[in-house]
């Protein structure tokens, strides 16, 4: 379960430290906007949401709790799936 590389999208909760948890995932080559084929319209993900084009499930999580760890945050609840197919507002 979760070794297929891909789109992905995580989310999580955490208490504190939001902006340092994130960047370090940024750093990782997550992102928290994209925009669809042929428009320039760019959509923003909710504020602890991330997608990344070529990891696993697995290594998703690790990496959220790599980053949250080196940030000393406690990850209260993530998840990540394999997001082939979607819609946005």
């Amino acid at each position: 379960m979760g070794t297929t590389v891909g789109n992905i999208l995580l989310s999580y909760d955490i208490k504190n430290k939001h902006n340092d948890v994130k960047e370090g995932l940024q750093e990782l080559g997550y992102l928290d906007h994209f925009n669809f084929k042929g428009e320039t319209k760019i959509y923003y993900l909710p504020n602890t949401t991330l997608w990344h084009s070529k990891k696993s499930s697995n290594q998703a999580m690790s990496d959220l709790k790599s980053v949250c760890r080196n940030c000393n945050v406690t990850l209260e609840k993530g998840i990540v799936v394999k997001a082939t197919e979607f819609v946005s507002i």
